[in-house]
């Protein structure tokens, strides 16, 4: 027997998700008083910055479909505590579909990219366990491209604006190599409207880090 609200859940489970991650993500962060929290920030831009590089896969949706966007980060780190820095993602998935253009049936694949300045907040660490809060804006844009051979080969391109915050867990596998896994919320601020592709989306996030700065001691390179 089929459910008459189960078309009705689907529909709203992304609206769901992003409620229960908001509340996720202040319940991860109230033990961070507002004072201790400026104080650690001022007390870790004073230290010396590392560099630092990651790799991610972040997992998420477009149309219900499931989709991967790879990226790469490059930035620097303070304290162990603070960093910042800039990345690039692309669309990775091959999502394609058919549309009209100019009256005529279109096969097309969608495409995708951003540059993301980013910040990231450490909240928990140890010897082997990193818990921490990133937040990166995606300046880029979206488009189709043309498969059928016939006609413009890029077309209905705009700039784009993302906003994703996220919270994500890291454990240190090796003495130079850390990998985690995180959650987070894509939001458009500025989407494409010639699209017929939805962008906003849970994110599931699978990361790896290289820790240069512990290369960079044990080879003396000052």
């Amino acid at each position: 027997m089929k459910c008459p609200y189960l078309r009705k859940d689907i529909f709203f489970m992304p609206r769901i998700f992003k409620i229960a991650f908001i509340i996720f993500l202040l319940v991860s962060t109230l033990g961070i008083s507002a004072q201790s929290f400026e104080e650690e920030l001022k007390d870790a831009v004073k230290t010396k910055p590392r560099l630092e590089f990651k790799l991610d896969s972040r997992h998420s949706f477009i149309n219900q479909t499931g989709v991967k966007t790879i990226g790469a980060k490059v930035g620097v780190q303070f304290a162990d505590k603070l960093s910042f820095g800039i990345g690039y993602n692309q669309l990775w998935s091959p999502l394609s579909s058919t549309i009209s253009q100019n009256g005529l049936e279109t096969k097309v694949r969608l495409g995708f990219y951003n540059f993301s300045p980013y910040v990231e907040y450490v909240f928990f660490r140890d010897r082997k366990w990193e818990l921490s809060i990133p937040v990166q804006i995606g300046l880029g844009s979206s488009y189709y491209e043309n498969k059928s051979g016939v006609g413009a080969e890029k077309f209905r391109e705009e700039f784009v604006v993302s906003y994703e915050p996220a919270i994500t867990f890291q454990y240190r596998l090796l003495k130079y190599f850390g990998a985690g896994f995180g959650i987070g919320y894509r939001f458009m601020f500025v989407p494409n409207q010639q699209l017929n592709e939805k962008f906003t989306s849970p994110v599931y996030i699978f990361k790896t880090r290289i820790y240069f700065q512990d290369i960079v001691r044990d080879l003396n390179i000052d």
